[in-house]
Order: C-alpha cells, then sequence, then structure tokens
C-alpha cells in the first residue's frame, strides 16, 4: 500500500509537471510570436518610412508649387504604380498634403509637403492570440528650401525711366513696373533665411551719393565714378520674427527706390561682383540675380569714346556677366517687357551695335544658363518669377523636418 501510494504521488507529481511544461513552452511560443510578428512589423514600418522620406523629399523638390510637389511626391511613394510600391507591403493607403511651416522661411502660400502612410499588415503568430492584423502608421515632411545652404546674393534692379512708363512708352506716375519689381523682390526675400543669406541691393542708374539711395534716378549719375552701384551692401537684417524687417535698410530702400535714367548693364554688374567679393563669405556661393526692362544703350562718359561700356553696352554686359560667372558665381537674369524696347542694343551715339545683338540674346548671354533666364514678356507681377528663383538656388537644400515622424 506504501508502494501504490508513492507511485500515486510520483504520478500526480509527473503530471503536474508536464502542465508547467506545457505552459511555459505556450509562454515561450507567445514570446516567439511577439519576437517574429514584432520584428515583421517593424520592418514593414521602416520600409514604409523609408518610402515616405522618399516621396516628401521628391515632392518637396517642386516647392513652392503646390499641385506638382503633391503629384511627384505620390509618383515616389507606396501607393499602387509608385516608385517604391512593394507587393509586400500591402493595403497602403497614403496622404499627400503641403503646408505652411512658420518656422522656416519662404511661406509663401507653402514651403512644407508632408506624406502620410498606412498600411495593415498580417501577422504568422500572434492571431493565435487573436490579434490577426497590425495598422503601421509613417509620417515624412519636407521642406524646401530650407535654408541650410548659405548665400550670398546680389540684387540688380533696373530703376531706368522706362520702369515708369506703360508699353506705350507714357508716363506712368504710379511707376507700376517698377513697383512690381519691388514686390517681386520682398517676396523673394520672404524665401531667404537671414541667418543663412546675406542680401544686398545694386541699381542703374547709380545714385548721386548713398545718402541720396532714395532720390529719383538722373542719367547724369552714370557719369560720376563716385556714383554708387551698390545702395546697401550685404546685410541679414531684412527680417524679424519671420516677417521683413521693413526698418532694414535692405527692405526700407527697396521701397523708396525711385526710376530715371536709360540702361547701361555692366558696371552695374562689376560693381555687384565686387561687393561679394569684398564682404561676401569666404566658401559661401555668391549669387546676383538682375532685373531690366530694356536693352543697354549707353555708357559712363569717363570712359573713352572707343570703350566697349560705351559702344557695346549689351555686348559689355555679357562680358562682365561672363567675368562673374568665372569666378563662380551664379547669375539669373529677368527680362521684363523686353517687347516694349523697340530700339534695341545701341552705343552711345545711338547706332546698332555691331556685331549685332538682340535685348533677348543679352539677357539669355548674362544668365548661367538657358534656365537662369526668365522672361515675363507682358507688364504683371514679377512675384511668381522671383518665387521660381528662389526655390532654384535653394535646389538641393530640401530637407526633413522633425514634423517627420513614424
Amino acid at each position: 500500500m506504501c508502494t501504490s501510494g508513492r507511485s500515486g504521488r510520483n504520478g500526480s507529481e509527473g503530471g503536474q509537471v508536464i502542465v508547467l511544461v506545457l505552459v511555459a513552452l505556450l509562454g515561450l511560443l507567445g514570446m516567439a510570436a511577439m519576437v517574429v510578428d514584432l520584428g515583421y512589423l517593424y520592418w514593414n514600418q521602416r520600409h514604409l518610412q523609408a518610402s515616405a522620406d522618399a516621396a516628401a523629399l521628391a515632392g518637396a523638390m517642386q516647392l513652392p508649387d503646390a499641385s506638382s510637389s503633391v503629384s511627384v511626391a505620390k509618383q515616389y511613394g507606396t501607393g499602387a504604380g509608385a516608385a517604391n510600391a512593394d507587393s509586400r507591403v500591402s493595403n497602403v493607403s497614403e496622404s499627400v498634403s503641403t503646408e505652411c511651416i512658420q518656422t522656416i522661411p519662404g511661406c509663401n502660400p507653402v514651403n512644407a509637403v508632408q506624406v502620410d502612410e498606412t498600411a495593415t499588415v498580417s501577422t504568422f503568430f500572434m492571431r493565435l492570440f487573436g490579434l490577426s492584423t497590425a495598422k503601421i502608421h509613417v509620417r515624412a515632411t519636407a521642406c524646401s528650401p530650407c535654408g541650410v545652404k548659405p548665400l550670398d546674393i546680389m540684387l540688380v534692379l533696373d530703376r531706368t525711366g522706362s520702369m515708369c512708363q506703360d508699353s506705350q512708352g507714357r508716363t506712368d506716375p504710379n511707376c507700376t513696373d517698377l513697383n512690381n519689381a519691388k514686390n517681386g523682390i520682398k517676396t523673394f526675400l520672404g524665401y531667404l533665411d537671414p541667418t543663412q543669406d546675406w542680401v544686398g541691393l545694386a541699381v542703374l542708374p547709380p545714385a548721386s551719393s548713398i545718402a541720396n539711395r532714395c532720390g529719383a534716378s538722373s542719367q547724369s549719375n552714370y557719369n560720376s565714378q563716385a556714383s554708387p552701384y551698390v545702395i546697401v551692401p550685404l546685410s541679414h537684417d531684412y527680417k524679424k520674427s519671420g516677417a521683413l524687417n521693413t526698418s532694414s535698410n535692405l527692405v526700407s530702400t527697396v521701397n523708396c527706390v525711385q526710376g530715371g535714367g536709360t540702361t547701361a548693364y555692366a558696371n552695374a554688374i562689376d560693381a555687384a561682383q565686387n561687393e561679394l567679393n569684398v564682404d561676401g563669405r569666404k566658401g559661401v556661393q555668391d549669387v546676383i540675380v538682375f532685373l531690366s526692362d530694356g536693352a543697354a544703350n549707353t555708357g559712363p562718359t569717363y570712359y573713352s569714346t572707343t570703350s566697349p561700356y560705351r559702344t557695346q553696352p549689351c555686348h559689355q554686359g555679357v562680358t562682365s556677366a561672363g567675368n562673374s560667372k568665372a569666378t563662380g558665381t551664379i547669375i539669373y537674369t529677368i527680362g521684363y517687357a523686353l517687347g516694349d524696347d523697340t530700339g534695341g542694343c545701341t552705343s552711345y551715339t545711338g547706332a546698332a551695335e555691331k556685331p549685332a545683338i538682340t535685348v533677348y540674346q543679352a539677357m539669355q548671354g548674362m544668365a548661367s544658363s538657358a534656365g537662369n533666364f526668365y522672361n515675363q514678356p507682358t507688364p504683371g507681377q514679377l512675384d511668381t518669377i522671383y518665387t521660381e528663383i528662389a526655390a532654384d538656388i535653394g535646389a538641393g537644400t530640401s530637407a526633413l523636418t522633425e514634423d517627420s515622424s513614424s
């Protein structure tokens, strides 16, 4: 009986051990299931995040064009037919939108693209515990331009008398064309980051003096070597708390400059490049943005009558721009209602330049490339062109922002 009793206890204990082992195995199996499924979910999540990042960055390169930004982002997302679509990640839903991030320059009207991607992922072992699927969500936000590439920029503004005339050559007391150019410049400044981008202003004709930089421009100013073309040196106080600082030297001068006189390109470009050389920062990309509404047709009298500055003012503009480009400066040119100028490129005597050159050829020749010449064929707002240039000089500076999260 004693033996039988001991056998019963051993059998009972053996059964308990089996139950404990089964419970332990079940726990281990659950842990293994968690490890496998969580690893799979993590793989899917990282794949989606990489896809969203790529889509946001690609879309940001199209900013500030909101529709193009959304379209391109979708091409690089994980949606059906997109560049990063993967059959291993199914049931993906994607949402792409643009937004204005106030802490980043250039919000006019948007400066960032946001990509949200959600997928439903099937589990392997967790379904044994009632979890057959799990949802994962990722988000990526990219801005452009983000002000991550410092720039030294000289704006060159043609404020000649024709900028205060209508398309028929009649005096426009409101100086509509000149004001359009001023507004375009201020739009351009809104896209820049003053902590990274320094900006100065040169004008043609030059001012009689820095103190008189807001005075009406005079043709005679060309003929004095003391007349300054650069009326605002490179500066970085043009914005305050994210908005244009109207009391800054740059913005207040843009607002106050007046028109007058005829056109000579070269000296203004020479002066702009000299400012970049003298006050520009070492290792920073130099940029000149040049706007004119007509052909060059004069030159300073302190040059000889055989100087190309006087006999070939359009050609000399191209030459001066070429000298700047040779130093690495990127030049953008904006032609404003060039068709209204029927006089063409002439020497100081009024004779056509030899060899012949058109105002379009001159403006194109001054630009760093064909894509750097922008033509506004009729009078109108210049905000879009200046916005496009701001986006172009910021190309390569799109970046994922801190809004990006998984």
